[in-house]
């Protein structure tokens, strides 16, 4: 049996060249193979190459080499058909030499992916509100009547942690009215028991009250843009009144996101998004915004869907 011949090669037209490395170089004993070691060994100057692509790349990566198919046979039997790129292969020298004498044509970039299409700005502004009051079904339905006073629900809670709710439920109705008005105890309210029976880890993995109720105070108040720059609620008085030594906001987020979902999981904007809107945490449902924010929401609504009344239909 013809014992088997590995590591043939095929130029970018599909041409075979040869079944072993040897021979590509006018010298018989000049071995292609040497320069794909690691270092690489550079032709030119005979010296080990390291180049601005790092160890085991040479400085002609990314020249247009295009790609190389490897070849296995096994008798006169093709097993294997392997492509890969001829930059930092072992025959990158030979590819090059072969260039240089008008041997290989230069690989075609890539085209770029086509750009993603960007919504007009109506459809951007639509896209934000619906994420701020959980979809565009609440969107729609959006009022801007008070919240409610609600009653403290622990449905859905551990049993082991309800009395550590109702602890913090205190705190909150004690806080909420002074820092983020009279429908602010609602919404801490149910804030904290939508958030520890999604994610009990919340409580669990601190045992600190004082905490728990910043953190729902700041979710409420960034969910809300009462607090941060020119806002009515600064995060230091949030800090003073709950006594904590550090900044709500950590903790904050993670009560924000455990109602919000991703959408919560940062606080700025997207970058196409327009300047006016509020750097609002996202919280995901209308019954945790108070009234004024929910009449600023309806009324970017009502003039998004005008222009989008008004605008002709791309399709």
């Amino acid at each position: 049996m013809r014992p088997a011949r590995q590591g043939a090669t095929m130029d970018e037209g599909g041409e075979l060249l040869r079944f072993r490395p040897r021979g590509l170089f006018e010298d018989p004993g000049d071995d292609p193979g040497r320069y794909g070691l690691d270092p690489p060994y550079d032709r030119y100057t005979g010296e080990t190459a390291y180049g601005n692509a790092g160890y085991g790349r040479t400085e002609y990566v990314g020249g247009g080499l295009g790609h190389l198919a490897k070849v296995v046979l096994i008798g006169d039997q093709v097993v294997d058909v392997v492509r890969e790129p001829v930059s930092g292969s072992g025959y990158e020298c030979a590819a090059l030499e072969l260039r240089d004498r008008g041997l290989l044509r230069e690989a075609a970039a890539p085209p770029p992916p086509p750009a993603a299409p960007v919504p007009a700005p109506h459809e951007q502004k639509l896209a934000w509100l619906a994420r701020i009051v959980g979809g565009h079904e609440a969107l729609a339905a959006l009022d801007v009547a008070p919240l409610e006073p609600v009653e403290l629900c622990l449905d859905g809670i551990r049993d082991d942690l309800h009395e550590r709710v109702r602890g913090i439920d205190v705190r909150l109705q004690q806080w909420a009215p002074v820092l983020l008005g009279g429908e602010g105890p609602a919404a801490a309210r149910l804030l904290l028991a939508r958030a520890v029976s999604s994610e009990p880890g919340l409580l669990t993995r601190s045992d600190r009250d004082d905490v728990a109720t910043g953190a729902v105070l700041w979710a409420v108040a960034k969910g809300n843009d009462l607090v941060g720059t020119n806002r009515p609620v600064r995060v230091g008085v949030i800090q003073q009144v709950c006594g904590l030594s550090t900044s709500p906001s950590a903790r904050g987020g993670s009560f924000a996101h455990a109602v919000g979902g991703d959408g919560s999981t940062h606080y700025g904007r997207p970058l196409w998004m327009f300047d006016a809107q509020p750097a609002v945490i996202p919280l995901g449902s209308p019954d945790l915004l108070v009234a004024r924010f929910r009449r600023r929401l309806v009324l970017l609504r009502d003039l998004a869907l005008g222009l989008r009344a008004r605008t002709p239909d791309a399709g």
